[in-house]
């Protein structure tokens, strides 16, 4: 169809059909009745939402469980249930002992430890290395007693011995001369 032919048949068009075509709306795509539906849905569906949210708990807050860290130092009444949970023997000094300890690692005994009445502390464990828990001490000297070499340190006034035997390691922080009591520790423990 040409431009001619197309101007004609507009010209032809009855004037009645233009002027409806001006006077009419366009119908809606969705009835009034069903977007005031789909509103109300929404609405339900975010209540509920929000209910089954707080249900449990009775408020919106999170109510985290507590969670509690088991104590790794495991204090204990006696020499004998030191040695229970141990099993090996602990040698002693000839004082009073004012606590028994046993450290647990991994959920195993793996020390013993005999705090004294009169400050001083000894440490045992199977291994090797420095058990004091004392950190950047100086090295006052080294000797050897009673057949084993033992380390002696200070740290900021703590005066403490380090040493290994039979396959143990041990330490003992004392208050003044310790080394009889080191002497005494070895000797115990070549007893057994």
């Amino acid at each position: 169809m040409n431009v001619k032919h197309f101007s004609d048949a507009l010209g032809e068009l009855d004037s009645r059909y233009i002027q409806e075509a001006l006077h009419c709306k366009k119908k809606s795509g969705t009835p009034a009745w069903m977007r005031w539906g789909a509103a109300a849905a929404c609405l339900c569906l975010l209540v509920i939402g929000g209910m089954a949210l707080t249900r449990d708990s009775g408020t919106a807050a999170p109510d985290p469980k507590p969670v509690q860290i088991p104590n790794p130092i495991l204090t204990v009444s006696s020499l004998e249930e030191m040695e229970s949970y141990l099993d090996f023997k602990v040698p002693v000094l000839d004082r009073e002992a004012a606590s028994y300890s046993v450290l647990v690692e991994d959920g195993y005994p793996v020390m013993g430890q005999i705090d004294y009445a009169d400050g001083s502390e000894f440490r045992i464990q199977h291994g090797g290395g420095d058990i004091s828990g004392i950190h950047g001490g100086t090295l006052l000297e080294g000797r050897e007693v009673a057949g084993v070499n033992v380390e002696y340190y200070e740290y900021d006034g703590t005066s403490y011995a380090i040493w290994e035997q039979d396959g143990f390691a041990f330490s003992y922080v004392y208050t003044d001369g310790g080394s009889a009591d080191v002497e005494a520790l070895i000797l115990q423990f070549q007893d057994f």
